[in-house]
């Protein structure tokens, strides 16, 4: 997911509403995240949606390696209020 016009604030109740839907609607199969490994603050909303650390993994960004946690969910399988 790319969350670039979501305000900061939001990106928790943004994503747990798309999480939500895709249960709902039985879309989806595994969803991914890549926060910054020396990001706190998103790797604690992935923590608290439920999503699982996977382990650290570089990724390439516009032309730019970047160390991040690997975060993963399955939102058919997951519970309703994703913690």
């Amino acid at each position: 997911m790319l969350l670039r016009d979501v305000e900061t604030g939001d990106v928790d109740t943004y994503v747990r509403m798309r999480l939500a839907d895709a249960r709902s609607a039985g879309r989806w199969g595994l969803v991914h995240a890549f926060p910054g490994v020396s990001n706190a603050a998103s790797n604690g909303i992935w923590r608290s949606l439920g999503f699982t650390l996977v382990g650290e993994q570089d990724v390439t960004f516009a032309d730019r390696v970047l160390r991040t946690k690997h975060w993963q969910i399955v939102p058919r399988t997951s519970s309703p209020e994703f913690r």
